[in-house]
């Protein structure tokens, strides 16, 4: 008997018929994400306050509200400076409901990952509000991890929103003109270029996979077959470097990376240079004087 058709009889099979493939899960998955890739070049080439600033501007005022994110300690103004992630993210139109849920779901987890020793009683000490014994959440400890998660979701905002409102080319220029050296920035071009590629490759393979598929095939069929796939990922995309490396020492590549893109700064983006200066000394007098260790 045909093996796909003695698949279809395993009663296993037959359980999982009304399911997803794992071809189809994974191939939907990785639109998903090449779709959010082309969704952000489409908002970063929207209208709004963050996308009309010049990009070298902008990564400027964003790593100085990210230093002074670092550097405050009161919870208040960690709070203050979350809801500014979020005026921002409004002013230029990005959807508030998907950037919460960005850094929440990312920064603001592993964040509350990393801070919960920091809540119990056996790093620090203190009146106990919720008692686990030697795992007790005291008062002290969760105030800690609160300006932990804090301060990790507010500075994961300030650069989902250069990532977000800034050209992937425009973002690069700006990295070249601020110092970063250029190997870097040529590593960056071309890594995010290969994964663009390889995750059109994969999404192909799973979807030509599922096409020849008249069943979804059994979990062990299903790993093999994911595990071969990722080792010819892996071989492909290692080729493609060398290949690409080669190709632009062909042409010429010194490890300076051109740009078409013509960088001005008018006297809006410095005042936003000097606003944000502003806001940030503003928030530090603040931390240090109103709400004092």
């Amino acid at each position: 008997m045909i093996p796909a058709l003695q698949h279809m009889g395993d009663p296993a099979t037959r359980s999982r018929r009304g399911h997803r493939s794992l071809a189809r899960r994974t191939a939907d998955a990785l639109g998903r994400a090449v779709a959010d890739v082309l969704e952000n070049d489409e908002l970063a080439s929207t209208p709004g306050l963050m996308q009309s600033l010049d990009p070298r501007v902008k990564l400027v005022s964003i790593l100085a509200f990210a230093v002074a994110t670092s550097l405050v300690h009161s919870l208040p103004v960690l709070l203050g400076l979350t809801l500014t992630t979020v005026a921002f993210a409004a002013a230029s139109k990005v959807p508030l409901a998907s950037f919460a849920a960005k850094v929440w779901s990312t920064a603001g987890f592993f964040g509350a990952l990393l801070a919960a020793p920091a809540a119990t009683a056996w790093i620090t000490p203190g009146p106990v509000l919720v008692p686990l014994g030697p795992l007790s959440v005291t008062a002290p400890g969760l105030l800690i991890a609160a300006r932990l998660v804090t301060r990790v979701a507010a500075g994961a905002g300030f650069g989902l929103l250069v990532v977000w409102t800034t050209r992937w080319t425009d973002l690069l220029r700006a990295l070249s003109a601020v110092g970063v050296p250029e190997l870097v920035v040529a590593t960056l071009a071309m890594t995010q270029k290969q994964i663009m590629s390889l995750l059109r490759t994969v999404e192909n393979m799973h979807l030509a996979r599922e096409s020849r598929m008249l069943s979804v095939g059994t979990v062990h069929e299903n790993r093999g077959w994911v595990v071969e796939r990722m080792a010819f990922v892996a071989r492909r995309s290692m080729k493609t470097a060398d290949d690409v490396y080669d190709a632009m020492l062909a042409r010429g590549f010194d490890g300076h990376m051109p740009s078409l893109a013509a960088l001005r700064t008018r006297a809006a983006d410095w005042g936003w240079l000097l606003t944000s200066a502003a806001v940030c000394a503003l928030a530090l007098g603040i931390d240090r004087m109103v709400f004092p260790l």
